[in-house]
């Protein structure tokens, strides 16, 4: 066993022992010790390290004019590759943002200079959103800092164990949004069955 990996075995031990979520389980099973707590120390953490993520996030990307949620609006146009250009609904879906945020923050990126509305031809209601070419050059420059900055925000965990962990949280997400995938799609199908059975009523 290296030096370097047995080192972070022993941080990682210290660290899950007083970890703020490591005090919440052990007073539940002070309390309720019929309850099995481990699923609520998954949870917790991944809150409370998102909450954690954003904070520092927004920390490196201030100095830059830049908002979590502006940010992650342009450097989802700057991806999509050319014309750097997308529809509002699409942004939604490519973006981490809500529905509620998008729209405001096309609202905001677009005063700021970074993005411009083209009308769609034909429907003066639709219309895409394309990445200025000011906002192609702060998206280059801040996601290249964002990068760097998330790399440094991960150093107590070996290459090996990133790797892990980052496996462990895609199959942990892919099920999580199948599941959505599968909700959404039978609550769809009861709208259509309760639509179908209003038109035979009123037949």
């Amino acid at each position: 066993m290296s030096s370097k990996f047995a080192t972070s075995v022993a941080l990682g031990l210290i660290m899950t022992a007083f970890d703020s979520i490591a005090r919440i389980i052990r007073e539940w099973r002070r309390e309720r010790p019929d309850l099995d707590g481990a699923a609520v120390g998954i949870h917790g953490r991944i809150i409370r390290l998102a909450a954690h993520m954003l904070r520092r996030a927004d920390g490196w990307l201030d100095p830059l004019g830049l908002s979590w949620e502006a940010f992650s609006l342009i450097v989802t146009l700057r991806r999509s590759g050319k014309p750097y250009e997308l529809r509002p609904t699409d942004i939604l879906k490519e973006s981490l943002l809500t529905s509620g945020a998008v729209t405001n923050r096309i609202d905001r990126v677009e005063e700021m200079g970074l993005v411009k509305r083209i009308p769609a031809k034909g429907d003066r209601r639709s219309y895409t959103i394309r990445l200025t070419p000011a906002g192609k050059r702060l998206a280059d420059k801040a996601i290249e800092h964002h990068f760097v900055a998330l790399k440094r925000s991960f150093d107590s965990l070996t290459d090996s164990e990133q790797k892990q962990l980052a496996g462990l949280l895609a199959k942990l997400l892919s099920a999580a949004e199948a599941q959505e995938i599968q909700s959404s799609a039978r609550k769809n199908y009861s709208r259509g069955s309760l639509r179908q059975t209003a038109q035979v009523t009123d037949v």
